[in-house]
């Protein structure tokens, strides 16, 4: 079989079966024609970093009180941001990423 290639044009890969579908999607896919997945022995490991950022991607823990006063002030100039108090979490947060701080 032979598909062209235009540039700027990627060809459709074909459907994949991801292990946690159900055993009757697999036994439907295979009866499609379709490559089964084979289970491996891959693992993966989370950071406490990479938890951190999934949490905080959640909304875990986050004030909306203090949000929409932060909002408040912002909208009427009243907010004063603490520039040395900004860069000493900047340089902390540098430093715990493995940086030369």
């Amino acid at each position: 079989m032979t598909t062209p290639i235009k540039p700027g044009i990627q060809p459709q890969q074909p459907p994949v079966q991801l292990r946690t579908q159900s055993q009757a999607a697999g036994a439907s896919a295979k009866a499609d024609g379709a490559a089964s997945v084979r289970p491996t022995d891959d693992s993966v490991k989370l950071t406490d970093s990479a938890k951190a950022l999934d949490a905080a991607s959640r909304a875990d823990g986050i004030d909306s009180k203090r949000v929409e006063e932060l909002r408040a002030k912002i909208a009427d100039g009243s907010y004063k941001p603490d520039a040395q108090a900004i860069a000493s979490k900047f340089l902390a947060m540098e430093a715990q990423m493995g940086g030369n701080a």
